[in-house]
């Protein structure tokens, strides 16, 4: 069994040869690793009896992380890079989907870890926040969610967030949405619901680029909400009070703990097409 002194850390990577003998992989497959994902304060306790792990699949058509799945955007799909001292940067897919599960006896046996490979610490976060995220994101009332759904043209007006987002994606942290005491009320016809949205960029490793996308999105927004549900003060469906750019060093917790994180549940269901997902999760990393 694994004890309390255990070098484990959620995260870390198991060699080919480890994984292949605990039966994770196929013996010659090069294509896939396996990924701690139990808590590091799990992985000795004595009522644990199983370690977590994912099987990732290693992308190799490009050498830097898809900026849609980084960083916990997707709820289902994430991609990591592991760096090492004289290689390029090992870039793993994740899905929720490839979990499994060893018997802490067997792990202990036979599980090897790859030093050769690290997780840095903004991406060990990122990982922890799309774990939590799977069971931590926030639902919307129904009646708000569909009408997200009304068409603009040809297309919804959640689909047409995607697509003013996904361009943007490298610097934004997240879009938050504030329906104030309507956040869990289910509005009746006619009856519009009071938004006021977030586009929460990063202010530290962004810069001015970043407030300058963040900006340039709140106005693509505020233009097609008031496009398709009318302005604030004629809307019945939808009336954006308000949409702005805000650096991530701004969001207070007394901010988070007043709205929510938006998320694109369809294009999560739809794990053959990355595009247009934004954020998951209730707060940045």
């Amino acid at each position: 069994m694994l004890a309390r002194d255990t070098d484990w850390r959620q995260g870390d990577l198991l060699t080919y040869e480890a994984a292949a003998a605990l039966g994770l992989v196929g013996a010659t497959d090069q294509g896939h690793r396996a990924i701690v994902i139990t808590h590091d304060c799990d992985l000795p306790h004595v009522s644990e009896h199983c370690v977590e792990v994912i099987v990732a699949e290693l992308v190799v058509k490009d050498p830097k992380p898809d900026p849609q799945l980084s960083y916990a955007k997707n709820p289902r799909r994430l991609h990591l890079a592991y760096e090492g001292a004289d290689a390029a940067p090992l870039i793993l897919e994740l899905r929720h989907g490839d979990r499994r599960s060893v018997p802490k006896g067997d792990f202990a046996e036979r599980a090897v870890k790859d030093n050769s490979l690290a997780l840095p610490v903004d991406a060990k976060r990122a990982l922890k926040q799309w774990l939590a995220a799977r069971y931590g994101r926030p639902a919307f009332p129904n009646a708000f969610e569909e009408r997200l759904r009304k068409l603009s043209g040809k297309r919804t007006v959640e689909q047409l967030i995607a697509k003013i987002l996904e361009p943007d994606a490298k610097y934004l942290v997240g879009l938050f949405f504030d329906l104030g005491e309507q956040r869990g009320a289910e509005a009746v016809e006619g009856e519009p619901y009071a938004l006021s949205m977030s586009v929460v960029y990063d202010a530290t490793e962004g810069g001015t680029n970043a407030r300058l996308s963040a900006e340039r999105v709140a106005g693509q927004l505020r233009e097609l909400f008031e496009k398709t549900y009318g302005k604030p003060d004629v809307a019945t469906e939808i009336a954006l009070d308000a949409c702005e750019a805000v650096a991530d060093t701004h969001l207070t917790l007394a901010n988070l703990r007043r709205v929510d994180q938006w998320r694109l549940e369809y294009i999560s269901l739809r794990d053959d097409d990355q595009g247009g997902f934004f954020p998951v999760g209730e707060i940045p990393s």
